[in-house]
């Protein structure tokens, strides 16, 4: 751990940080309105196509349930769109293709609703089956598998966006239990109700990667609740209210975390089941007794049993900050944790600091959602097909060309058709410019752009470039496109430093240009940055590594900070190099195919690396050989191999 000196001033800065963080106001998609195009080939309104009246009284259950089956249709794939309306339903909604028979797979649905707190599905009071807290039953179900049944990681690309699920006057009810793997994404969302769980993320095994950013849960007796070990989840501005039991109850999961508050809960956060928690940023306050006066006395976070790393924590009103057992290196007793490691310090490097690199995390950049009819242009009006394997960048560029030309805003694809081929297809670039600001797939959206088996990957790739134009939108979002496989991917190159490139729920290959800054959320594939160019990574999915390069993120001399990583097979999966500085929180390495020679986890050569909250999982019995390799001053030296490799924390370089 650091000396007290440099935690007074890491606890300062931190802190300073963390509020302004947690005080944000909230982003334009929570507090304003999204409209989709009026466009069937994209958009299933539950209104206007399922006959849904949204007017509080009508029961809506069948109407939202066929839209979700209609999602992942023959023809298309769709995003489904609620009108702003109280969606009165009666029973569980299950995310599902159509058919009772047990799903195998699923790529979504999305649910996108037009104003968060004007967009409401709410359980109509006393419905039947929701009564009895000891056997509740979720308003929203992510699988229609059972609890604890045998799972596979195919269930892709879930999402849900800008509503209010309200459970109503129903003591047996869980908001939702949400599945998915590889990207999934919960964002501006609010849970309401007074029963037994707001959001459940452990009711199955396999359940992540995925991204629960700026929700809301208020009341419940447990806000959140997480369980298993695979396959990692993370947690970005999520506000938990009121819970009478306990706010976070984090079980089995590398769970990685910012800016949480806890307002109102006995105990913040509880973690045990040998489960790897890093939080940072985070604010956690004891409930009000009558008096208005703090009325806790226990801990804000109780470590059970587990690795849990904590930095710029803020609690009030309990007695201590953290109360640790088991095997961790005592508690802290707070209010304020510059930074607590349960366990000691990894250090590779005589010279490595034993604290973390404390990189300032900074929030995503918002853009506008169009208001106008116009704002929209379909690239398949301009001549883009899924699936007919002809080159489609000329029919994207043409389309993003009409777009800058009339000053819309937003250039979407339609989702391909069930089966394969159902992708597009790219051979050449294509340059963003003018008034663009999005591009956007609705449904399952697939871009194939070139090989990672050519020695020159990635710039051997098709690419979207964001090169400099004065008079170009100053950031440009990126959001529900896929690859569905690393091999071939399409790129997406941030060449200007004017210009600020988001990627949202997105595949592909980002490669970050000297002194540009990418954001990658929710976000599957490979990423490459150069000199001074700065990479803000929340839910990062890095699986199998490409042929040639064997290198899945590479920071050559930038500054790369990610918050949830998961990752499969063998590969180098982070190289930070020549002076390059990379932050980690939470890494769940699935060791998948067994690692028998020394390639190495993380690389570092003449560079810095801290990793907060790492653990392997091999069933095959290679477990990785050399997880870090850093090369320091010229002298090298190696992380010793473990089975079931865990670490709090975790310094390579100066």
């Amino acid at each position: 751990m650091p000396s007290r000196d440099s935690l007074s001033s890491i606890l300062v800065l931190g802190l300073s940080l963390s509020l302004a963080v947690l005080l944000a106001p909230q982003t334009s998609a929570a507090g304003g309105e999204i409209v989709f195009p009026e466009d069937p080939r994209a958009v299933i309104d539950v209104q206007r196509d399922c006959g849904a009246k949204g007017d509080g009284a009508a029961d809506d259950t069948q109407a939202l349930q066929s839209a979700i089956e209609r999602a992942g249709g023959a023809d298309y794939t769709r995003c489904i769109f609620l009108p702003e309306g109280t969606y009165r339903i009666t029973r569980t909604l299950v995310l599902k293709p159509p058919g009772d028979g047990r799903e195998g797979s699923m790529v979504g649905p999305w649910l996108w609703g037009q104003h968060r707190d004007r967009t409401v599905i709410r359980l109509a009071d006393g419905a039947d089956g929701f009564g009895d807290p000891s056997e509740p039953r979720e308003t929203i179900r992510g699988v229609s598998r059972p609890d604890g049944a045998r799972m596979n990681a195919d269930f892709f690309d879930r999402t849900i966006v800008n509503l209010t699920i309200d459970t109503g006057k129903n003591p047996g009810a869980i908001g939702i239990k949400f599945y998915s793997n590889n990207t999934g994404l919960m964002q501006h969302v609010r849970i309401r109700g007074d029963g037994e769980c707001g959001l459940d993320l452990g009711f199955n095994d396999q359940n992540g990667p995925h991204l629960i950013q700026d929700v809301e849960i208020e009341g419940f007796a447990i806000g959140i609740r997480t369980g298993r070990i695979l396959n990692g989840q993370t947690l970005s501005r999520v506000t938990v209210r009121d819970a009478r039991d306990v706010g976070l109850l984090h079980r089995g999961q590398v769970l990685a975390v910012e800016g949480l508050q806890v307002i109102g809960s006995p105990v913040a956060i509880r973690s045990g089941g040998n489960g790897v928690l890093a939080i940072v940023d985070s604010l956690l306050v004891a409930p009000q007794g009558a008096e208005g006066a703090a009325d806790a006395k226990g801990a804000a976070i109780e470590l059970e049993k587990g690795h849990l790393y904590a930095a710029r924590i803020e609690t009030r009103g309990f007695s201590a900050a953290i109360a640790a057992a088991d095997g961790a290196d005592g508690g802290a007793a707070g209010p304020a944790v510059a930074e607590y490691c349960s366990h000691p310090v990894e250090i590779l490097g005589g010279g490595s600091p034993r604290a973390g690199l404390h990189l300032e995390p900074e929030r995503e950049p918002e853009t506008q959602w169009p208001s106008r009819a116009e704002d929209w242009v379909c690239a398949n009006d301009h001549g883009a097909q899924a699936g007919d394997e002809e080159d489609d960048a000329p029919a994207f560029q043409r389309a993003i060309d009409a777009a800058a030309k009339k000053g819309a805003s937003t250039v979407y694809l339609l989702g391909g058709k069930r089966g394969d081929p159902n992708w597009y297809w790219m051979k050449q670039d294509v340059k963003v410019h003018g008034s663009v600001e999005r591009v956007m797939g609705f449904g399952f959206v697939r871009i194939l752009g070139g090989s990672s088996r050519e020695p020159d990957y990635p710039e051997n790739l098709a690419k979207f470039v964001v090169d400099g134009d004065p008079g170009g939108a100053k950031t440009v979002v990126f959001q529900h496109l896929q690859v569905f496989s690393p091999v071939p991917s399409f790129g997406i190159e941030a060449r200007s430093p004017e210009r600020t490139v988001v990627c949202r729920a997105t595949g592909g290959t980002v490669i970050a240009r000297p002194r540009t800054k990418v954001f990658l959320t929710n976000c599957v594939g490979h990423c490459y940055q150069e000199a001074g160019s700065t990479v803000w990574a929340r839910q990062w999915n890095t699986e199998r590594g490409p042929e040639k390069a064997q290198v899945n993120t590479r920071n050559d001399g930038g500054r790369l900070w990610i918050l949830g990583m998961k990752t499969e097979a063998k590969s180098i999966k982070l190289a930070t190099l020549n002076g390059g500085r990379s932050e980690v929180l939470g890494v769940h390495n699935y060791n998948t195919s067994g690692v028998r020679d020394d390639t190495p986890f993380f690389l570092v050569e003449s560079g810095t690396l801290s990793v907060a909250g790492y653990r392997e999982i091999c069933f095959v019995g290679a477990w990785w050989k050399v997880p870090v390799r850093a090369i320091l001053d010229g002298e090298e030296c190696r992380q010793p191999p473990r089975e079931w490799q865990t670490w709090s924390l975790l310094r390579a370089g100066k």
